[in-house]
């Protein structure tokens, strides 16, 4: 039987994972094993759904930057070191033991595979990050010395995608990537059957039938206190689309009092507080609007609305930015530069 060993930290990456396992990993000969990050102290996000059961988990709590042993990482070790593996992946491009693992696997004859980090793979930072990396590294020998990893190489870590790792392939959006030139690249989809979405539905312990899903605009917050971008955001469709409801997907790190606002609005602007992927909701509508600043979510492509990314607009807003450059991968997303061509866009729609 071909054991895969799979990374992950996030509902997003295990939601993606299980699309992955559906195409290349799925049938009787493949024993598929979870490593699922657990920060130890906040509480990870995989805590709060129902796991499928057809796999394994082993659920490691450790914290790189600290300088202690952590039970859970010496018996990943022990794991990995009695079992032969057919294919490693892991969604933690900058994470130590992912660094470490496709190291050690080059001996093993395991494929090792990078899967995308959200929009990870298409971002690049300009600012150079020096002491940030430099302390990474530096942690992250330590954390190798005091579980015991045998790591000769000199790593000094990078904050950009695909070049951390001594891994073989990339899993992406795109047949090409803007800034990884040297990896084979494997694009894949990232969709699902009616079927899936109704299993992941069930598995994420979410419903929709209380939510108009049809001719509405869906707002899509990221973690960032963003109120008079948001508010103008909200103008804006409301000028432009009166009688179509808004939903309102809350970002999980978002606080729930940079959220006060919307009261403002009463029963115009629907606030969906719950935490579950939002490709559940995005695969769920049907001739809408979805609007971000540059999410993640946005990747899934439901061919019966339209997409609209914002973080120019942000950005010109002087409430939040960020020194990287953008990339966008998908055709179907157009890039918004203001307000007023926003506003134009849904006057057409």
């Amino acid at each position: 039987m071909k054991k895969v060993l799979i990374q992950v930290n996030t509902e997003f990456h295990y939601m993606v994972a299980l699309s992955l396992i559906d195409k290349f990993y799925s049938g009787s000969d493949f024993d598929v094993h979870f490593i699922v990050f657990k920060h130890p102290v906040f509480n990870s996000r995989l805590n709060n759904i129902k796991l499928d059961e057809r796999y394994t988990y082993h659920k490691v709590a450790y914290d790189h930057s600290k300088k202690q042993v952590f039970p859970d990482v010496i018996e990943l070790k022990k794991f990995i070191e009695s079992n032969t593996f057919y294919h490693f992946m892991s969604f933690m491009y900058a994470d130590p033991l992912f660094v470490y693992l496709t190291h050690y696997f080059k001996s093993k004859e395991t494929k090792t595979f990078l899967a995308p980090d959200g929009m990870g793979a298409y971002v690049k930072f300009q600012a150079k990050n020096y002491r940030s990396r430099l302390l990474n590294s530096l942690n992250s020998y330590k954390f190798f010395k005091l579980h015991g990893f045998k790591f000769p190489k000199i790593w000094f870590t990078s904050w950009d995608f695909g070049r951390n790792g001594y891994y073989d392939c990339i899993y992406a959006y795109s047949k090409t990537l803007p800034y990884v030139k040297d990896k084979k690249i494997i694009e894949i989809d990232y969709t699902f059957s009616p079927a899936s979405l109704e299993s992941l539905k069930k598995m994420f312990d979410v419903s929709f039938d209380d939510l108009p899903l049809d001719d509405i605009t869906l707002i899509i917050n990221e973690r960032h206190k963003v109120v008079n971008y948001e508010k103008k955001l909200i103008d804006t469709i409301l000028e432009s689309k009166p009688n179509s409801p808004i939903l309102f997907k809350k970002h999980p790190n978002q606080e729930a009092k940079n959220l006060e606002y919307l009261k403002e609005y009463g029963n115009k602007v629907i606030l969906i507080e719950k935490v579950f992927p939002v490709e559940l909701l995005i695969a769920s509508m049907s001739n809408s609007v979805i609007i971000s600043s540059y999410s993640n979510s946005m990747l899934y492509h439901n061919d019966t609305c339209k997409y609209y990314w914002t973080y120019p607009i942000l950005e010109k807003s002087g409430e939040f930015s960020k020194p990287i450059e953008r990339f966008n991968p998908k055709e179907y997303i157009t890039v918004l530069e203001s307000f007023n061509a926003l506003k134009q866009e849904l006057y057409a729609d």
